[in-house]
């Protein structure tokens, strides 16, 4: 299973949507038998590091990309969550 974009409009934010939406995806995915879940989140998004830390995703598996961090550069980190 693989989803590419999560994200929310500005107005919509911090309103427990989000923690909602990945409380009910990663209850289904533990009935389905998935043992955890991965997701990539740019490591200069902050936001979005708090929201999958706060979410659960506590464990990294690795960071991907530029070496060296400047305002051109690009990198990702892989996050896990233990269902």
């Amino acid at each position: 299973m693989s989803f590419w974009t999560l994200a929310w409009f500005e107005n919509q934010q911090g309103q427990g949507y989000g923690q909602e939406m990945i409380h009910s995806l990663t209850h289904n995915l533990s009935e389905l038998g998935y043992k955890e879940i991965r997701i990539n989140v740019a490591l200069k998004n902050w936001p979005a590091l708090r929201f999958w830390i706060k979410s659960g995703f506590d464990q990294i598996s690795g960071i991907y990309g530029d070496l060296e961090h400047s305002d051109t550069t690009f990198a990702n980190t892989e996050l896990i969550k233990t269902l």
